[in-house]
């Protein structure tokens, strides 16, 4: 894609303002293409043996699409879980399994958000269910209801940056908000005293 193709797909974005920056800007050099295969999950919590004093860990467990920002926190997460189990003193027999079943537990939500939001690009290889899509489709509602509303905003935030699980996108509290903004945008950002964004109502 050259630059007036790339800045002509840039105001079909429901965020405005991408579409302002790239277009009032001068690129610092020629595009490059981030190129990424494929995101792999090794799922050696279902293996039966495995060498006594090795681990796995980190993106040779699971590798993610790296445009999502959530390999360092899963490592990190999963570090967290190699200290409860080495704490827990299960013996070196049992350590790798216990280990890769804790850490699979930690892979398992970045993983479904990751591959569920793949799956929204017609170009990605893989299963579309009625579930998936339903739930692609309720995320594509909540970006845009975020663009004003600080709350779906907030959430969708905690969830990508693993603080909050993905089923609370869907709490009442939310969808309401997420509804109320795609039937009746009628609210707009603005700075407050502290320079953040606040919704007002107009």
């Amino acid at each position: 894609m050259d630059l007036d193709g790339f800045i002509a797909f840039a105001s079909t974005l429901r965020a405005s303002y991408i579409h302002e920056v790239v277009s009032r800007n001068e690129p610092l050099g020629e595009a490059v293409s981030a190129r990424f295969p494929a995101s792999v999950w090794r799922r050696y919590e279902l293996l039966q043996r495995f060498p006594a004093g090795y681990l796995v860990f980190g993106d040779a467990i699971c590798s993610f699409n790296p445009i999502y920002g959530q390999g360092m926190s899963v490592a990190a997460l999963q570090s967290v879980e190699l200290e409860n189990t080495l704490a827990s003193d299960v013996g070196d027999l049992a350590l790798a399994r216990t280990f890769f079943r804790r850490a699979a537990k930690v892979v398992e939500i970045p993983w479904t958000i990751a591959v569920g939001n793949d799956l929204r690009i017609p170009e990605t290889v893989g299963r579309r269910t009625a579930g998936t899509k339903l739930v692609n489709w309720y995320i594509s509602k909540l970006h845009k209801a975020a663009h004003t509303d600080p709350v779906p905003a907030l959430a969708f935030h905690r969830v990508g940056n693993l603080l909050a699980p993905p089923p609370s996108l869907m709490h009442p509290r939310i969808a309401v908000r997420v509804l109320w903004e795609n039937m009746w945008p009628s609210r707009k950002p603005q700075p407050n005293r502290s320079g953040s964004l606040v919704a007002t109502l107009d």
